[in-house]
């Protein structure tokens, strides 16, 4: 039997494990999501903001595919800096639980990984 991309995502997401998961990497995802679009606009390369923020390309790498977490504070002020673009990070009230996906063109690097991570082995994409 064969299926969709589309239908796959819906058929983990029933799991609660991998939609806890999802929720629980928002963050890491909406932040990986805003430095791949500012280096876009700015046409620049991992290597470009690497090389302006003094880092590792790997580490910008391992940011945009969200391998690692979130990454340090001092970290992310350099690739701002390189981005010449500026960090807001602030708290806000709990609402309704939010779409898992709002981006269409990041959503299935973000369920490959998610895969990834509640499977533990490596998906094709």
């Amino acid at each position: 039997m064969s299926y969709t991309y589309r239908e796959h995502r819906k058929k983990l997401l029933r799991d609660k494990e991998v939609r806890e998961a999802c929720e629980n990497l928002l963050p890491e995802y909406e932040l990986a999501k805003s430095i791949i679009e500012q280096r876009l606009k700015k046409k620049m390369t991992q290597e470009d903001i690497a090389v302006k923020a003094g880092i590792p390309q790997s580490t910008v790498s391992r940011i945009e595919r969200l391998t690692h977490g979130l990454p340090k504070l001092s970290t992310l002020k350099k690739i701002a800096e390189a981005l010449d673009a500026k960090i807001i990070i602030r708290f806000e009230a709990k609402k309704a639980p939010r779409p898992y996906i709002v981006d269409t063109k990041h959503e299935k690097l973000f369920a490959i990984n998610e895969a990834k991570r509640h499977y533990g082995k490596r998906t094709r994409s």
